[in-house]
């Protein structure tokens, strides 16, 4: 999501060199997998496909608790993920004070079995997380970047529908206005905006000219099976999720 840039050009040098210099000296917190108990790992675990054939995993594994130290797998361990045949060898991503492991699995089929592996230097392997991806899904109508004006009633279509409920996030985007809400819909394949009733939309002081930009998200959530090793605690969740972006004029 893009921000607001009204920082000055020397502050905004300034912030880069800081934050380069922040990342240079590395995550001085994280601790070393192999100077820990399986049982004292808290694993955090997303799969999120988008509809572009692949599934994108991202692992965060911290010391004791959520809010514990980072941990950092040594040169002997590594986190594997599993999908219908398919393993990829989780890479470290470290931005800033933030440790995951990173990959993609080429998959994004309806149910595809996701197992997440970790191998400790020890030679176990804590292979019993799991989680299955939700049933693929496209929307159909509008299209992206379809012109939208402001009093238009727009009616999302997706295909094919499920049960129960799917995950909506609508974020309207203007010139002094960034507004996102979330709610829980029918997963029944059609929801009706009414742009004219967006929460801020009618604000005055919203400038005309400039238009604005509709992002509206849907999201399957499926919860998957945690190693009972890790007794830190922690999930594992798998979503599909699919954005349209439209064009907002007055």
């Amino acid at each position: 999501m893009k921000r607001p840039k009204k920082l000055m050009q020397t502050l905004k040098i300034s912030l880069v060199v800081a934050a380069t210099a922040i990342a240079g000296c590395g995550n001085s917190n994280a601790v070393d997998s192999e100077t820990l108990e399986t049982q004292g790992l808290w694993v955090g675990v997303r799969f999120e496909a988008t509809g572009n054939g692949a599934t994108g995993v991202n692992v965060e594994i911290n010391e004791g608790g959520r809010s514990g130290n980072d941990v950092r797998l040594s040169a002997n361990e590594r986190l594997e993920v599993n999908g219908n045949g398919m393993i990829v060898v989780l890479e470290e991503d470290e931005d800033f004070l933030d440790i995951d492991y990173e990959g993609s699995v080429p998959t994004d089929a309806s149910d595809t079995l996701l197992t997440l592996s970790l191998f400790r230097a020890d030679g176990s392997v804590n292979n019993r997380t799991r989680v299955n991806l939700p049933n693929k899904f496209a929307i159909t109508s509008p299209a992206n970047n379809q012109a939208t004006t402001v009093g238009d009633i727009i009616v999302l279509q997706w295909s094919p529908a499920g049960g129960g409920a799917i995950a909506m996030g609508i974020t309207t985007q203007c010139s002094g206005l960034l507004r996102a809400d979330f709610l829980d819909v029918a997963d029944n394949g059609s929801y009706t905006i009414d742009t004219a009733a967006l929460p801020g939309i009618q604000d005055p002081a919203i400038p005309r000219d400039n238009g604005c930009t509709l992002t509206i998200d849907l999201t399957r959530e499926r919860r998957g099976t945690l190693d009972p090793a890790f007794r830190g605690g922690g999930f594992v969740s798998a979503v599909q999720e699919r954005t349209v972006q439209l064009p907002l004029s007055f």
